[in-house]
């Protein structure tokens, strides 16, 4: 019994392979479901597969050519998931085994965000430079101060000789 849309991968993982397609990425975005999709059911010239491509081609095809609704200001779908249907209880599709929504969710930050604000960070940086430039000057001065009553110290113990 042969699966349906199977992916021409290999070994290589989902994640690998979305990575990869990060970082052909000019801007370094995550690919779409749609084109992991599609990148993942690649077929190579001159090679027999055991399966027919039409389904999954029709598929790609769907995919491509959908239009979102657009409805109640809902933001758009992901062609992918609307022509695929639904999700699978306890995983998600094109990511690999063991990824959940839950992990998903916790990983791109889900409803607890940690990002720090942009204006935020520079201040940070500012007052941290500020005060990397107050801690030079006071070893500088404490250098100074120090090769200072070296000197005294010497003309001190100079003094005390002659006498």
């Amino acid at each position: 019994m042969s699966q349906k849309n199977m992916h021409t991968a290999g070994p290589k993982s989902f994640a690998r392979i979305r990575e990869d397609m990060k970082n052909e990425d000019p801007i370094k975005e995550p690919p779409s479901l749609t084109k992991l999709f599609e990148r993942t059911r690649e077929r190579k010239e001159g090679h027999v597969y055991a399966d027919t491509y039409d389904e999954t081609e029709r598929l790609i095809e769907q995919m491509k050519n959908y239009q979102a609704p657009n409805e109640d200001g809902i933001g758009p779908v992901d062609p992918f998931l609307a022509v695929m249907n639904k999700e699978y209880n306890g995983h998600r599709r094109l990511f690999g085994k063991g990824v959940t929504n839950k992990l998903i969710e916790k990983v791109n930050g889900g409803e607890a965000s940690y990002m720090v604000p942009t204006e935020l960070m520079e201040s940070v940086k500012t007052a941290i430079d500020a005060e990397m430039k107050r801690l030079v000057e006071m070893r500088k001065q404490i250098g100074d101060d120090h090769e200072r009553k070296k000197l005294e110290l010497a003309e001190e113990h100079k003094k005390n000789k002659a006498e």
